[in-house]
């Protein structure tokens, strides 16, 4: 899959200030985000693509991995990871791609719950599917604290 650049919305990068910057890749990505959120049963699924950038003739193309629900894959907002390298330090990144009927973005959730004094019990919607939806990205968002170089 390809994604344009202008497509995505950065969002809480993570930075990995790592002397073997070679070790990060997104194979270990992948596998610390699927480990972390089996174990809190998140249902996660993962395709490996491209992000372009530029434009006509001087289009570069980056390598992500990207993110999603499995049974959600068109209408919940998915994540992609980078990764750029400068000498031995690997720099991840953390954008939202793509769009959800239900939530703008996800940092409003967060925002929402962040209000809240237990989040995944307050957030009771009248819509049960917006209800899922945000504690979805709310669980996600614990997976991400996990991840670290």
């Amino acid at each position: 899959m390809t994604i344009e650049s202008s497509e995505l919305r950065e969002i809480h990068p993570i930075y990995c200030y790592t002397p073997k910057g070679d070790t990060v890749t997104f194979n270990a990505i992948k596998d610390l985000v699927e480990k972390t959120a089996m174990t809190h049963d998140i249902p996660v699924a993962f395709e490996f693509g491209e992000i372009a950038s530029g434009k006509n003739t001087t289009i570069t193309l980056e390598d992500c991995l990207i993110l999603y629900h499995p049974e959600h894959r068109h209408d919940y907002i998915s994540f992609v990871f980078r990764i750029r390298r400068e000498n031995d330090i690997a720099y991840i990144s953390k954008n939202e791609y793509g769009t959800s009927q239900r939530v703008s973005n996800t940092d409003d959730v967060l925002d929402e719950a962040k209000k809240l004094k237990n989040p995944p019990r307050q957030l009771i919607e009248d819509d049960k599917e917006l209800e899922a939806e945000k504690r979805y990205y709310l669980a996600l968002r614990s997976v991400f604290e996990f991840i670290k170089c």
